[in-house]
């Protein structure tokens, strides 16, 4: 895996693909847990868009790999703790 054969604006490309995808995987969850009927058939498309990804990301390449999945997973953190305090006010 050499990281330095990438250029920066491919880089650039993942960051964002992964953000939005994190964004979108955070958006599925608070589906899949919150509201009047909670929608747990949303964990099986997570998985799925998951596997899809990351498929898809290792045929491109492993250093775009390891980028997009940091950057997915720690956008799909940040979003479900901002839904868990979120849900944790409201409960109160």
């Amino acid at each position: 895996m050499d990281f330095s054969r990438i250029t920066w604006w491919g880089y650039a490309i993942v960051v964002a693909i992964g953000v939005g995808f994190g964004i979108l995987q955070s958006v599925m969850m608070r589906g899949a847990m919150l509201g009047n009927k909670p929608r747990k058939w949303l964990y099986a498309v997570k998985l799925l868009l998951w596997a899809v990804a990351l498929v898809g990301m290792a045929i491109i390449s492993l250093p775009l790999l390891v980028v997009f999945v940091a950057v997915a997973s720690l956008t799909l953190l940040i979003g479900t703790a901002i839904v868990y305090r979120k849900a944790q006010r409201e409960a109160r």
